[in-house]
């Protein structure tokens, strides 16, 4: 697409626009003029008031009626003439607007922008220390640099814009007035602009595409236009979509993909981008739940969410592949965001449909043609939940409507479907296993509030619906006493939420006094906490942490957390003991629990857990002093002691391994022991603390530590164990 020039969009005066709408309308009106004295002058005189007679009074009626029609044709076109432009403006408008405001605030950050909307640092605009400052320092030009680069792709999306409209306009204005009709008459079925009048249009192309037919490229440009200009508007998504039918919308999406993955084919890109402006208009049709179109289509989408879209094709009774399975494949390439009501009912219905077959897509061959085909929607629903954390705390919130057992049935009870490959000669090669990923992104979102890897875990607070989806959790994984079995691809997310809720499971784990009269999940001041006794807790905990990143991201929250807590212990010694010395034992509880999750993995690993006391030993340390990420920040005294002795942590557990966690080196079980003492020291230093009152902090560690070993190695199953 060649773009506008930049001079030419900054410079435009789009209001002539609107004196060619106003002339347009008034050409509109005059042509009905001619209308109604054709009507009422001209007509009656050839047509049966007995004032002209025989063939040439015919002829002339026939003439003049069609004179009248081409009138009326003319109105047609010229009022659609007329809307095409005032449409264009608003588009160019908009996109001039945004252009002009990029251009400001690009200056505004020091920027040149040049007549060609290239964007470079203005140097010369500096002072002369600040030229110096910018000369001697590599880094500080780098980011310059890349500012400016960043500003130029800005320029560059807005005349993208600008452009669009400029052609979407041409395109439908020589298509109302039938540029190159050899007849050269006015067009009395010429379209209007806007949202409606595109979605029509769309529709129009989009259908021929569904039923396998080819576009040509220029066609395929204007309904790509059309899309990406209109995808986030209701009107239009809604008339496309109520044209196509919620199975003809699956079917254009499966021809899309067949298209995209064509080995020979061409136009890969614009498929591609196609693909991802059909899922952006689903998103923006759909973002309004109370509309009967919301609820004819998610009706229509339930029949054909079951239905074998692969049927038409050679071989496809045989492969099915349904329509939730298309779905789900489609909506992963949007990126306009999806409404939490619709993806929370696309979940219910999707779980629906499983339930009422079982064996709908428990085990899928993989498809060639579709190697992207998401052949299990439930996880690839909860994959897009990942991205939309409210959505996902509603769907998995126990107390939303029909979510009782949910967490449950995904995290214990269902049969998670698996793909296999035929091959030539022998059985089927079945896929390494079944995959969770989707519900993993969608649990830590439920739970924490925050997108998945956005690294925006700090510790809370959490709504009260998040917090049930978190004790739901444990919970579930934990039912039966099987906390430690955990998927593979749960493990870390669920260190990550549980990290960010560092604050309860430090009450959980030293088994506070607040925490004991609440069996789950509770409410405080409006926000959510976890619940209940620490034996389910720490088998949960168990479970990920055979994965060492996830330990060591547990670890280290509750090492900051225990950082924190040993901060603020006064150091006064006449102080109470329910000031110092109960908050001390009870940092040592529940360090004394992660001593006992890392002993229990250790004897568990064998072979391996050299290499899991390696890597987590790597892990914990590369955090350092003001933590961040999925661990709480800490005050500046917290921020001094939560390293200390992590050195010497590392190196126990890597002791504990080679001993292959037996008694020969009993002191390596109480690595977390040794940091919290090592803690309690700097404690004492940073408040200068007499020797004694931080020797009595350190015997309280101590004393905790006992404690909450023994509760984790007996939740574990392993009384008696060291």
């Amino acid at each position: 697409m060649s773009l506008l020039g930049f001079e030419d969009v900054m410079k435009a005066d789009p209001s002539a626009m609107a004196k060619a709408v106003a002339d347009w309308t008034e050409m509109a009106r005059k042509y009905q003029g001619v209308q109604q004295r054709l009507e009422t002058e001209v007509l009656p005189v050839t047509g049966g008031q007995n004032l002209w007679f025989g063939s040439t009074a015919s002829a002339a009626n026939l003439h003049i009626s069609m004179t009248r029609q081409q009138s009326v044709d003319a109105q047609t076109e010229a009022k659609a003439v007329a809307s095409i432009i005032k449409d264009a403006q608003g588009d160019f408008e908009s996109a001039q607007k945004k252009l002009k405001q990029t251009v400001a605030d690009a200056q505004a950050d020091g920027m040149k922008v040049t007549g060609t909307g290239n964007v470079l640092f203005d140097v010369g605009a500096l002072s002369k220390e600040e030229r110096d400052y910018y000369h001697h320092d590599p880094d500080y030009q780098q980011s310059r640099h890349e500012a400016a680069g960043q500003w130029s792709r800005k320029i560059t999306i807005f005349l993208e814009e600008a452009t669009a409209a400029d052609q979407r306009a041409a395109l439908q204005l020589r298509r109302a007035a039938k540029v190159g009709d050899p007849l050269d008459q006015f067009n009395g079925q010429a379209v209007g602009g806007g949202d409606e009048a595109d979605g029509r249009r769309a529709a129009e192309l989009a259908a021929r595409l569904k039923d396998g037919k080819t576009l040509s490229p220029e066609e395929l440009a204007e309904l790509n236009n059309l899309m990406k200009a209109n995808s986030g508007s209701p009107v239009y998504g809604q008339t496309l979509l109520n044209t196509l039918g919620p199975e003809g919308t699956l079917l254009l999406a499966d021809e899309l993909e067949l298209r995209l993955n064509d080995r020979d084919g061409k136009l890969k890109g614009e498929y591609g981008e196609l693909q991802t402006n059909l899922a952006n208009t689903i998103a923006g049709a759909t973002r309004d739940p109370n509309t009967k179109f919301y609820q004819d289509f998610r009706k229509g989408l339930q029949e054909a969410g079951v239905k074998n879209i692969n049927a038409r094709h050679f071989g496809g009774k045989t492969e099915p592949i349904y329509g939730y399975q298309t779905l789900a494949t489609l909506l992963q390439h949007g990126n306009a965001g999806y409404g939490k009501e619709f993806l929370n009912d696309l979940g219910t219905d999707v779980l629906a449909a499983e339930r009422a077959d079982k064996n709908r897509w428990s085990a899928h061959q993989f498809n060639g043609p579709r190697p992207d085909l998401v052949y299990d929607p439930v996880d690839g629903v909860l994959k897009l939940m990942g991205q939309n954390p409210d959505a996902a705390t509603m769907f998995l919130d126990p107390k939303s409507p029909g979510a009782e057992d949910r967490l449950k049935y995904l995290l214990r009870d269902r049969e998670w479907p698996t793909t296999y490959t035929n091959t030539l000669f022998g059985p089927p090669m079945n896929d390494k296993g079944t995959h969770q990923d989707g519900l993993a992104a969608a649990l830590e979102a439920a739970a924490t509030g925050d997108v998945p890897g956005e690294g925006s875990h700090n510790g809370g607070p959490h709504t009260p619906a998040q917090a049930r989806v978190m004790q739901g959790a444990i919970d579930a994984l934990d039912g039966g006493g099987k906390g430690s079995e955990i998927h593979d691809d749960l493990k870390m997310p669920i260190a990550n939420a549980l990290s960010d809720y560092v604050d309860d499971t430090h009450l959980i784990l030293s088994e506070d006094v607040s925490n004991v009269q609440h069996n789950g999940a509770w409410e405080k001041n409006g926000e959510g906490h976890l619940g209940g006794s620490s034996d389910h807790l720490v088998r949960v905990m168990r479970g990920v942490a055979d994965d060492p990143e996830a330990y060591a991201t547990l670890y280290a929250a509750e090492r900051a957390k225990a950082a924190d807590a040993l901060a603020v212990l006064p150091p006064d010694p006449q102080h109470a003991p329910e000031d110092r010395d109960i908050p001390a034992r009870q940092v040592g509880t529940a360090l004394g629990a992660y001593d006992a999750i890392r002993t229990s993995v250790i004897l568990d690993e064998k072979d391996d857990r050299m290499e899991w006391a390696e890597k987590t030993g790597e892990f914990a340390s590369t955090v350092n002093g003001s933590v961040t990420g999925f661990i709480p920040e800490v005050g500046d005294i917290a921020g001094g002691l939560v390293d200390l002795g992590i050195s010497e942590w590392s190196d126990h557990i890597k002791e504990d391994a080679q001993n292959a966690g037996n008694s020969k080196s009993a002191d390596a079980h109480y690595a977390a022991l040794t940091q919290g003492k090592a803690m309690a020291a700097g404690w004492g230093d940073a408040h200068h603390a007499d020797p004694k009152t931080t020797s009595v902090v350190s015997q309280e560690l101590g004393t905790g530590h006992t404690t909450g070993h023994a509760n984790a190695m007996s939740a574990l199953g392993r009384n008696g164990q060291k």
